[in-house]
């Protein structure tokens, strides 16, 4: 493998050269060849009278890049970057799939549906253009049983910065065989005798505590607004942090402390932009959920971090390398930023970089859209072949400076860091403390609340275990109606102290075996009131009362203690008046032993819409259909 770099300043300077590239290409051989193109300051119509004449010099070439932004020594000068990698094992596949937001979806099933017909493939190099487009649904479904094959590149940036004559100057547009204003332009990398490797440079750590936010109106489907970050204008956490208010060097000033989410396991880092109406902009997605964090480096972190991954990609020794950088980089390390792309060129001088709109790694189900980072693809073919141009020296050394006193930046960067994992650390010990009390004083409530259930049960002779029952029997009810575990466990309570008004009424009237009299029937009816009496005055549970007061109303309106009918009639006690129905035909009475559960399920029938509630009938009655060894009932 084999590659090449090329820069021109303007594109006919471009256009005049492909003849010599042509040439070169005709004496190295090689099996198959890719171009890798940037282009910064040139309109899409522009760059599209270069097409024609790849198309007759080049004809068998792949093709792939994008419009990008010029930074530090790429300036708006250079207009055409071409990097040329020949491949004597290696498949290079070129797939060009126009989209609009909205079908994402179908065009990553149009790359999986490629893809599964290519043997041996060992990375997706993959430049879109639009930032509209969800480019991490894309990545998700297109990487949808690819296992660790990496996925790579960076979004095209429209170069609205610069002032133009050409009309369609500030159109972003990704380069394949042709030119598209909304798509994705990808080479699929293959060959058994292929080897890549990929190293995903960050270097910010997360500082301080996590931030709930909330999300606002999006102006595309692959990018985000935050509206709020803890309950504040997301925009005003940056004056409270930072003591950072919206100004023309908002970026710059906070550049030093992106934004950062942990999405399975990786950490991305993202640099917002204030929108019209305050709403903070970030250019990748968020979701629902999420938290949100500051972090922090150096310069000398950073530049440390590039280290150690070019001293594993040394190791690698690649025969192709490619490398995507964001922005924010360079305007944090400002005139340092070329240490980075100075120490792989180091390793291999004809490398290509790129900085577009968002840098992109997906692989193993992480990564997506980033910001902030670096991302370096390296590749050799087994059968290795020297470089011809010799290797490039480093200007400078990157890494921390082995210097006495060290940095004060650095200093203050390793306290921030030290802080945050202690105060994390001291965090998370407060959250099982206050988790591991928080179980201790429910098992002991339960305990509390389960005896107290037992005594009450005890006042009926005829009954054992009642409570029980119909508080297991409401939990399931409630489970399978879609209650979470909290609502669960909340509507057991309540159906374990369903009956405590019968504290106020006579044992004599409870256990008498004959038929009440109306004066005693009134009696017994008085005890989901004094129930609710007894359990409202817990205040610190006001929802605990409900089941005790209502558990009697009918669907139909004549039940008591009040009438309510229908929706009027708390949910939670429609649900524990079927379950305390259920158990009182299912258990022993003085006056008859338990019903034939073909009985009780015609009662459930019969009762479903005047006594209960139809949905939590229809529950109820699967439940029994379920019970083909009548185990649920008194034993």
């Amino acid at each position: 493998m084999w590659q090449k770099h090329f820069e021109y300043h303007t594109i006919d300077e471009t256009i005049q050269d492909i003849p010599e590239i042509a040439k070169m290409l005709a004496a190295i051989p090689h099996r198959d060849a890719l171009l890798i193109i940037f282009t910064t300051a040139i309109g899409k119509s522009d760059f599209e009278r270069l097409l024609p004449v790849l198309d007759h010099l080049l004809p068998d070439i792949s093709r792939v890049g994008i419009s990008e932004y010029p930074m530090l020594d790429n300036t708006p000068e250079t207009a055409v970057k071409l990097n040329l990698i020949l491949a004597k094992e290696t498949r290079f596949t070129p797939v060009q799939i126009p989209c609009l937001p909205g079908s994402e979806c179908a065009a990553a099933d149009q790359l999986s549906a490629i893809m599964k017909d290519i043997p041996d493939i060992k990375g997706v190099l993959l430049y879109p253009s639009n930032p509209s487009l969800d480019i991490t649904a894309f990545l998700r479904i297109a990487s949808d049983g690819c296992g660790d094959i990496p996925f790579f590149g960076a979004s095209a940036l429209p170069m609205q910065s610069y002032e133009t004559d050409h009309p369609d100057f500030g159109n972003a547009f990704c380069i394949g065989q042709t030119a598209c204003s909304s798509g994705f332009s990808t080479v699929i990398l293959s060959g058994a005798e292929l080897s890549v490797h990929v190293e995903y440079i960050l270097g910010w750590q997360p500082i301080g505590r996590e931030m709930a936010f909330t999300l606002g109106p999006r102006s595309g489907v692959g990018e985000s607004t935050v509206h709020t970050i803890d309950r504040q204008p997301a925009i005003d956490i940056y004056q409270k942090y930072l003591g950072v208010g919206w100004d023309e060097h908002f970026v710059l000033n906070v550049c030093e402390f992106p934004l950062m989410v942990e999405r399975n396991g990786m950490k991305i880092c993202m640099v917002p932009f204030r929108t019209e109406n305050g709403d903070l902009f970030f250019a990748g997605p968020l979701y629902n959920g999420e938290r949100l964090r500051f972090s922090y480096c150096t310069h000398e972190e950073l530049l440390g971090a590039t280290e150690s991954a070019a001293n594993r990609m040394t190791a690698f020794e690649p025969d192709a390398l490619i490398l995507t950088l964001c922005g924010n980089r360079i305007r944090f390390l400002r005139d340092q930023a070329s240490t980075e792309w100075h120490r792989f060129q180091a390793i291999l001088p004809d490398l290509t970089y790129s900085h577009g709109n968002c840098e992109l790694f997906y692989q193993n189900g992480k990564g997506g859209v980033l910001n902030s980072a670096f991302v370096a693809f390296g590749m050799h073919e087994h059968s290795r072949c020297p470089h011809p141009l010799p290797g490039y020296q480093l200007p400078e050394t990157a890494g921390i400076p082995d210097q006495n006193p060290i940095p004060l930046s650095y200093r203050v960067s390793h306290f921030f860091h030290v802080m945050t994992e202690e105060l994390v650390s001291l965090e998370q010990n407060l959250e099982n403390e206050v988790r591991l009390k928080t179980q201790e004083n429910e098992n002991l409530a339960l305990h509390v609340v389960m005896t107290l259930a037992d005594a009450i049960d005890a006042k009926d002779t005829y009954t054992n275990g009642h409570s029980a029952r119909v508080a297991q029997y409401s939990r399931e009810i409630a489970r399978r109606y879609g209650y979470t575990q909290r609502q669960q466990n909340a509507i057991y309570i309540m159906g374990l102290l369903h009956d405590v008004g019968k504290i106020g009424v006579p044992d004599a009237v409870i256990n008498k075996p004959s038929r009440l009299t109306d004066e005693e029937f009134a009696l017994i009816k008085t005890h989901p009131a004094v129930g609710a009496r007894i359990l409202g005055n817990i205040r610190e549970m006001p929802l605990l009362a409900t089941g005790a007061h209502w558990h009697h109303e009918r669907y139909d309106g004549h039940g008591y203690p009040d009438g309510l009918k229908g929706t009027d009639i708390p949910e939670e006690a429609r649900i524990i008046g079927v379950a305390d129905a259920y158990d009182a035909m299912t258990s022993n009475r003085s006056y008859r032993g338990s019903m034939p559960q073909s009985t009780v399920r015609e009662q459930i029938v019969k009762g479903r819409g005047t006594q209960f509630d139809p949905v939590f009938a229809d529950i109820m009655l699967k439940m029994i259909d379920e019970d083909r060894d009548y185990t649920m009932r008194e034993t």
